[in-house]
């Protein structure tokens, strides 16, 4: 496989008199054989950063290493997208709908000018990797959801790519289909030590995926690291909502508590490094919600009452919007096991080691 590595890497893009700068100083490396994540909101680089590392585009500034070879520099592709050996799957899978399954996944193999007997070996084993043989006749029309992502998955993978790219891969599956999506590519990745670039607003491709993620905001890297340390330690607050369900609170802070209307929550920093205001910021799945207050929680606090808004079940758990009692106005979303009527107050325990402090700014502080 290859290492990827750029250096000032940057594209803007002109739109009228104003300058969109779509990737921005971008300096990284992803290590030959490792899965790299990219998460982000729409509009933010994540695929004009994949189509540079294609070739698709070329750099306003910047250099693209693949081991030691340059391939792109500013303002010129060095080596032409045909001869880097990358496979690149689209959000919309783009397979061609007048050919069968089997004539889609030949297709690359076709253009290379292989031998008949070369693509119809090749074709048949990646078909059979992904439980395609039994659809190689049928037409991207007569297939599922699923079946359609692993043709495209299959057209990438048959060519032996050196590096493979993946754009929103999962975004046009049902959601019961993207778990077992996902961990195919996983195993195709780990299998094939491939190295790999996925890009996704869902922080679940990425986390499930990505040896190392990175998250890019305006075209830059806000944040790079573990899925594992973004999660539980973004840099920011827009980090933190983009990485998982998080209830960020303004709170003040008194006595080394947050006080969020009658919730007081300990703070893991003294209130000299927080200063008199701050977020807090706390995952739905680091609190509980009882009726009756208990001694004893191990890891959890109790920091108040609160009292049941919405009760609502989704994805085998139960998502209670909840208020401080004395202000309605504040909401907040806890994970339940057990529906809880609406009107019912229950004290609140949080998960002491998970509260995630930002300054007002919303810079992360501990």
């Amino acid at each position: 496989m290859v290492a990827i590595r750029v250096e000032n890497l940057t594209k803007y893009f002109r739109k009228g008199k104003n300058v969109i700068k779509a990737v921005d100083h971008v300096t990284f490396k992803v290590s030959d054989g490792v899965a790299f994540g990219i998460l982000g909101p729409s509009g933010h680089g994540k695929t004009t950063f994949l189509r540079l590392i294609a070739g698709l585009e070329v750099p306003t500034d910047g250099y693209i290493y693949f081991d030691d070879e340059l391939v792109s520099a500013p303002n010129r592709v060095v080596v032409e997208p045909e001869r880097r050996n990358v496979a690149m799957v689209f959000q919309n899978w783009a397979l061609y709908p007048n050919m069968t399954v089997y004539d889609n996944i030949a297709f690359p193999l076709k253009m290379a000018k292989m031998s008949k007997h070369e693509i119809d070996k090749r074709v048949r084993e990646i078909a059979e990797e992904l439980e395609l043989t039994h659809v190689l006749n049928h037409y991207p029309k007569e297939l599922s959801g699923g079946q359609q992502q692993r043709t495209a998955l299959a057209r990438a993978l048959v060519k032996n790519p050196k590096v493979l790219l993946l754009d929103e891969p999962f975004s046009n599956l049902d959601a019961a289909l993207r778990d077992s999506a996902r961990a195919l590519v996983r195993r195709i990745q780990r299998e094939r030590k491939l190295t790999t670039i996925i890009v996704s607003h869902d922080p679940a491709d990425i986390f499930s995926i990505a040896d190392i993620a990175g998250v890019i905001i305006d075209g830059k890297f806000a944040q790079v690291g573990n899925p594992s340390d973004i999660y539980s330690k973004p840099a920011t607050t827009i980090i933190a909502a983009l990485s998982g369900d998080v209830n960020l609170m303004s709170a003040k802070v008194i006595e080394e508590n947050a006080v969020i209307a009658n919730l007081k929550i300990p703070l893991p920093v003294s209130e000299k490094e927080v200063g008199d205001e701050a977020i807090v910021g706390i995952r739905p799945d680091e609190m509980k919600l009882l009726i009756e207050m208990a001694q004893g929680i191990q890891g959890f606090v109790n920091v108040g009452k609160v009292k049941v808004k919405v009760s609502s079940y989704s994805l085998g758990v139960f998502r209670v919007v909840i208020s401080p009692v004395t202000d309605e106005s504040i909401e907040l979303v806890v994970v339940s096991d057990e529906p809880i009527q609406p009107g019912t107050e229950a004290y609140l325990y949080v998960r002491k080691d998970r509260i995630k402090v930002f300054a007002k700014d919303g810079r992360l502080i501990a």
